[in-house]
C-alpha cells in the first residue's frame, strides 16, 4: 500500500513522503515512484529533477513555468497508478566489489576502534564487514557518497567526538549505525576503517560516478602492495571487468585571448574574444552562473549565484544571456587588468570607491575598458556580494552543465577554487541580447536596503517537516529576532537567537532545497544557500522565497533578520 503525504518544499520543489522509516521495502516505494513519475513527466520541461532519498522523492520545478498545485496532481496519479500494479518494476541494482585496504594505521586509523567497541579482533571486523552486500539507498552530502543499509548492528561505532578535518578520498568508514565511502576528500567524524584505491568519482571518466541508489556495494579486502600496484591500468581493468565502458574526458582551462591555441594530444580549447588577469583577488571572488540542476541525486550541489537579481541584471546591462558566467566577489572586490577591451557592469554590493585607471566606476551600468586599464573594486560600503559581468561572459569549462565555482566539491569555475593573483580568465565574443524592458524595477536592484525598523523580513513558504513542529515553536520561531553569525557562507546562514525549545530535531535525511531553513540540535535556524549539501538530517521548518534569498545574500555579519512565513504555495 503506498501512503504518501505531499508537501511544498520550496517554491520550486514538492516533496512526496512515504513510510517514516529506512528499510528495502520503503526504498522500494520511492524508486517506484520515482520511475513512473518520470514517464509520466517525461515531456515536461519544467521539471528540472527528481531527487529520491531514504523514504522521500522531491521533485525540482521550473516555477516560473509551472504550478506546484499542478505537480502534486501528477503526483497523485502515480501513486494511484503504481499502488495498482501487484509488483515492483523497479530495476534491480548491479553488485559492485569495491576493493578495499584495511591494513596499516595510515588507511584504517579507527580499526582497533571499531573492533574494541564491538568486543572483537580486527580480522573478524574485517571479514564481516567485506561479507555483506550493501544496498545503496540514496546518494547526496558530496558527490558520489553513498548512504549504504545492512551493516551488521554489533559493528555499530560511535561518531568520533571531535571530527577530523580533512578525510582522504577513498576512505572506507562507520558512523553509528552506517557504513560509507568518502569519494573526495572532506572533514568528516566517522570512523575510517580503510581505503579503496578506485577513484570513486572522477571528472574526467565517463561515467564519473561508478555507482547509483539501488545498486549493491560488495567491499572486497586487498593488501597494502595491492593497493600500491592499483594504477590506472589496473583501474581501466577494473572498469572492464564490472561492466562499465570508460572513456576519458578532458577538460582544460587553455584559452588566447582571440584566438584557438594549438590542438594538443586533441584536448579542448576555448576560443574567446578577450580576457582579464587579476592583479588583486579580494576575499572571496569566484566564476558563478546561475547553478547546476539535474545532479543533486548524485550529490552534486547547486552552487550558483547567491544573489539571483544582481546576477541577471549584471549580465542584463552588459547585453549578455541572463546565465552567463560572471565574478562573484564577497565583501572586497578583486583589481584587475583588462588584457584586451572589454565592457563590463557591476551589480549587487555597493563599491563605492571603484575605479578604472583612477576615475571613479559607476554601479548598474555599462562600462568600456580599453586593453591595460585596471578596474580597482575595493570594499563593499553597502551589501555584502558584489556581481561582475563581462560582455561576451567569462569562458571556464562546463562541468554538469554549469562554470559555476562548487568550492566544497572543487569542481567548476576556475579549477574549482576562489581565484587568486596572477589568474588569467577569458572572455567570450560578444553576441547581442537585448535587456527586457522593466525586466528589473529600480527596487528590486539593491534589495539589501529593504528593512523594516532596521530588521531584515525574510518571506518563507512552509517547508518540509512544518509539521514536526508544534504550534508554539512556530510562534516563537516567527517572532523571534535572529542576528547572522560571521560563521555564514556560501553554504549556509548562521544565526544566533533564543533557541527553540522542540527537542531533538534528527529527521531521515531528505533533500534540500535552496532557502531551506533547518532548525538544528541547538535549536537554532540554518539557512540552506548555494554551496549546501544536497540532503541532510535536520527538520526544515521553513523555506526562505528566492526574491528573500537575495537580500539574505546581501546581509553582513550582525544583520538583524525575522522570518515570515506564508501560506505553502
Amino acid at each position: 500500500m503506498y501512503i504518501a503525504k505531499i508537501v511544498s518544499a520550496s517554491e520550486d520543489s514538492i516533496q512526496v513522503q512515504f513510510f517514516n522509516k529506512i528499510c528495502p521495502k520503503v526504498n522500494r516505494m520511492v524508486s517506484d515512484f520515482s520511475r513512473a513519475f518520470a514517464l509520466m513527466t517525461k515531456d515536461m520541461p519544467e521539471i528540472r529533477e527528481i531527487v529520491p532519498t531514504y523514504c522521500a522523492v522531491s521533485v525540482y520545478f521550473d516555477e516560473k513555468n509551472c504550478k506546484a498545485s499542478l505537480l502534486k496532481e501528477i503526483a497523485l496519479e502515480v501513486i494511484e497508478k503504481i499502488d495498482g500494479e501487484k509488483e515492483s518494476h523497479a530495476e534491480a541494482g548491479r553488485v559492485i566489489s569495491i576493493p578495499v585496504c584495511y591494513e596499516t594505521e595510515e588507511f584504517a586509523p579507527d580499526l582497533r576502534k571499531v573492533a574494541a567497541h564491538a568486543k572483537l579482533t580486527a580480522e573478524e571486523v574485517i571479514k564481516i564487514h567485506s561479507s555483506t552486500d550493501y544496498l545503496i539507498y540514496m546518494m547526496g552530502f558530496l558527490p558520489g557518497f553513498p548512504y549504504l543499509g545492512g551493516m551488521e548492528k554489533y559493528l555499530e561505532t560511535p561518531r568520533l567526538e571531535t571530527p577530523r578535518t580533512k578525510i582522504p578520498a577513498g576512505s572506507v568508514a562507520i558512523g553509528g549505525a552506517q557504513t560509507g565511502l568518502y569519494p573526495v576528500e572532506s572533514p568528516g567524524g566517522w570512523n575510517i576503517i580503510g581505503r579503496t584505491p578506485l577513484k570513486l568519482f572522477d571528472l574526467n571518466r565517463n561515467p564519473h560516478f561508478l555507482y547509483n541508489s539501488g545498486d549493491k556495494i560488495r567491499f572486497e579486502p586487498i593488501s597494502r602492495k595491492e593497493f600500491e600496484d592499483f594504477d590506472v591500468y589496473a583501474e581501466n581493468d577494473w572498469l572492464w571487468k564490472n561492466g562499465f565502458e570508460a572513456e576519458a574526458v578532458q577538460h582544460s582551462h587553455s584559452v588566447v585571448a582571440g584566438r584557438k591555441k594549438p590542438d594538443e594530444k586533441n584536448i579542448p580549447h576555448y576560443e574567446c574574444g578577450g580576457g582579464i588577469k587579476i592583479l588583486v583577488a579580494g576575499l572571496l571572488t569566484t566564476v558563478q552562473d546561475a547553478g547546476t540542476n539535474g545532479f543533486q541525486k548524485y550529490g552534486i550541489s547547486q552552487s550558483g549565484a547567491m544573489d539571483e537579481i544582481s546576477f541577471v541584471l549584471a549580465n542584463a546591462i552588459c547585453g549578455n544571456p541572463e546565465n552567463t558566467a560572471c565574478l562573484e566577489t564577497t565583501l572586497s572586490g578583486p583589481t584587475i587588468r583588462f588584457v584586451t577591451d572589454c565592457d563590463f557592469a557591476i551589480t549587487g554590493a555597493v563599491f563605492s570607491n571603484a575605479s578604472l585607471n583612477g576615475k571613479p566606476v559607476e554601479m548598474n551600468k555599462k562600462i568600456h575598458a580599453n586593453a591595460g586599464a585596471v578596474l580597482n573594486c575595493g570594499f563593499a560600503s553597502n551589501g555584502l556580494r558584489s556581481y561582475i559581468a563581462f560582455t561576451g561572459g567569462i569562458l571556464v569549462p562546463e562541468v554538469f552543465g554549469s562554470r559555476s565555482t562548487n568550492l566544497k566539491s572543487k569542481i567548476g569555475g576556475f579549477y574549482g577554487r576562489k581565484l587568486e593573483a596572477g589568474d588569467e580568465l577569458a572572455i567570450g565574443f560578444a553576441r547581442r541580447h537585448s535587456m527586457r524592458e522593466n525586466a528589473f524595477p529600480v527596487k528590486n536592484i539593491n534589495p539589501f536596503f529593504a528593512r523594516k525598523d532596521g530588521i531584515l523580513v525574510l518571506d518563507c513558504i512552509k517547508s518540509s517537516q512544518f509539521d514536526f513542529f508544534s504550534e508554539e515553536s512556530v510562534k516563537i520561531f516567527t517572532s523571534t529576532v535572529y542576528t547572522i553569525t560571521p560563521e555564514s557562507d556560501r553554504m549556509g546562514i548562521r544565526f544566533t537567537g533564543p533557541a527553540l525549545d522542540c527537542g531533538k530535531t534528527d529527521i531521515i535525511s531528505d533533500a534540500i532545497p535552496f532557502g531551506a531553513v533547518q532548525i538544528t540540535s541547538a535549536g537554532l535556524p540554518l539557512v540552506m544557500a548555494a554551496d549546501r549539501q544536497t540532503t541532510g538530517g535536520y527538520a526544515k521548518i521553513a523555506c526562505v522565497k528566492k526574491e528573500s534569498m537575495c537580500a539574505l545574500a546581501q546581509a553582513a555579519p550582525g544583520t538583524k533578520v525575522q522570518f515570515n512565513i506564508e501560506e505553502t504555495c
